[in-house]
């Protein structure tokens, strides 16, 4: 159902997931990090947008939408702290300068933030048929 705001939302977020896959978000020395990287990174690469955007049809089951993208939260989470904790990790003996970050680590964040406001419409919706029940 495309007219709910959280879905545009979801929509959002599988999109700026399935584009973070496609550029760098960090240099070291030269060398860009990738999704490519590692096995951990492209796994969770992978598997959020697949997650946001099955969830986008799962309209009906508000409970399972609201665990689903509590989850997916969770998965960007973990890619934000795996893409900073590499970038110094692997930078840790190189001299200043030499190492950069790219605009795909700012990705993660924004979806994190998108992602609680789909959780807050459905967590609406909800209530509003809770509400019509109640009245029938």
């Amino acid at each position: 159902m495309i007219q709910r705001i959280q879905s545009i939302y979801l929509l959002i977020v599988t999109i700026l997931s399935i584009v973070i896959c496609l550029y760098p978000y960090a240099s070291i020395n030269g060398a860009e990090l990738t999704y490519t990287t590692s096995i951990i990174y492209a796994g969770l690469a992978t598997i959020i947008p697949v997650i946001t955007l099955f969830t986008i049809f799962l309209f009906r089951k508000r409970i399972l939408q609201m665990r689903l993208c509590s989850f997916a939260c969770i998965l960007m989470l973990f890619q934000a702290i795996y893409m900073i904790a590499s970038y110094f990790i692997a930078g840790k003996d190189m001299p200043e300068g030499t190492c950069h970050l790219y605009l795909p680590v700012v990705v993660p964040f924004i979806n994190i933030i998108l992602t609680y406001l789909a959780i807050r419409g459905i967590g609406k919706d909800e209530a509003m048929v809770r509400a019509a029940d109640r009245l029938r």
